[in-house]
């Protein structure tokens, strides 16, 4: 499927919540911010963070280190469309400088950044904007990966060059890789890198490797269903990350975006560093299908019966098919949140 974006207007129950955020959200050193963006409003609702009480505990548990996340895009990341960055934010270029239009990789870096600030989380930036060869976008896959805590990337690469690019990312479990599931058309979803991201059930994936599709606002409940014609189609989705901006079940994109966010927030208040496979252990462990939340704003009990049948269907398969789906749920950051303060046991409880 082809990652779409679209950008929703603000409802009013929207902007009433806005009105809260905006109350809460407070830099490092207490200065208010200038906004919350009504997309992570949305989303940080979406995952749990549903009352100023939720947000002021997130922001107020401690962030152990500065989060370290590349974006490696051919497009790049423009840093003057990024403004304002806020103090809790930087942009670092390596080999490349802003190249001054709103890009795709500028408008995803906006929406990781739109998330990790109202949660307090200090994040460096560091982009890698590779040519067009296969083979460049491998090295900078590794340049990226010995520099930085999380590397994100919004591009699919097909075909047998594309082998290059998935050996750099096995080359390089020091860093966490996250990119929107990429299908797109009929081309067999085993040549691209994606094809070989993490799935605990195949021996040989790779484990710091993870994809996302979105659990889309403007939407049924109905999660994308990737291709299954076989073991050449073996590409599956890790994660499923509540949206604001994807406009359907196929903008990929957008919800990686989120997971990506997520993913920086567990990094930061990790008691000790974490591997990436720690941060996939306690993301995982936080999916649910939380009905009351989802019933809150916009997904009505028709809705939650699609998500639940898709996330049933893909992740326990029926005979003869593949599983497509890792993590039973949606990103919830408050329970991932609450899993890292308390322990697996304590966080079992729901707390609220």
């Amino acid at each position: 499927m082809h990652p779409e974006r679209e950008t929703l207007p603000v409802d009013g129950r929207l902007a009433a919540s806005l009105m809260i955020a905006v109350v809460l959200c407070q830099s490092a050193v207490g200065q208010p911010s200038a906004h919350v963006a009504a997309g992570a409003e949305w989303e940080l609702r979406m995952l749990g963070v549903d009352s100023e009480d939720k947000l002021s505990r997130l922001r107020a548990f401690p962030r152990r280190r500065v989060v370290r996340l590349a974006v490696v895009g051919q497009g790049g990341v423009s840093a003057g469309h990024l403004q304002p960055l806020g103090d809790l934010s930087k942009v670092t270029y390596h080999g490349c400088a802003d190249p001054g239009t709103n890009t795709h990789d500028t408008q995803a870096a906006r929406v990781i950044l739109d998330l990790t600030s109202p949660l307090g989380v200090e994040v460096e930036l560091h982009v890698w904007q590779p040519g067009s060869s296969f083979r460049e976008v491998a090295d900078r896959f590794r340049d990226a990966a010995a520099e930085v805590d999380i590397v994100a990337f919004f591009q699919s690469f097909w075909g047998p060059d594309a082998k290059h690019i998935e050996q750099a990312i096995r080359d390089s479990p020091s860093a966490l890789f996250v990119s929107p599931y990429v299908e797109v058309g009929d081309r067999s979803t085993g040549t691209t890198p994606q094809g070989a991201a993490f799935k605990p059930w195949v021996p040989g994936s790779i484990g710091h490797f993870v994809t996302v599709v979105p659990l889309a606002r403007r939407g049924d409940g109905r999660i994308l269903t990737p291709l299954d014609r076989g073991l050449t189609d073996s590409e599956a989705i890790n994660f499923i990350a509540p949206s604001y901006h994807a406009s359907g079940p196929g903008g990929t994109c957008p919800a990686a975006e989120v997971a990506a966010a997520c993913a920086a927030y567990v990094h930061a208040t990790m008691p000790e560093r974490p591997e990436p496979a720690e941060v996939i252990d306690v993301l995982r462990a936080g999916v649910t299908v939380d009905r009351r939340l989802l019933a809150a704003d916009a997904f009505d009990d028709a809705a939650v019966d699609n998500l639940e049948e898709g996330i049933q269907r893909l992740s326990r398969p029926l005979k003869g098919k593949q599983r497509k789906l890792d993590a039973p749920g949606v990103l919830n950051l408050y329970k991932t949140y609450r899993r890292i303060r308390f322990g697996a046991a304590e966080a079992q409880q729901d707390r609220r």
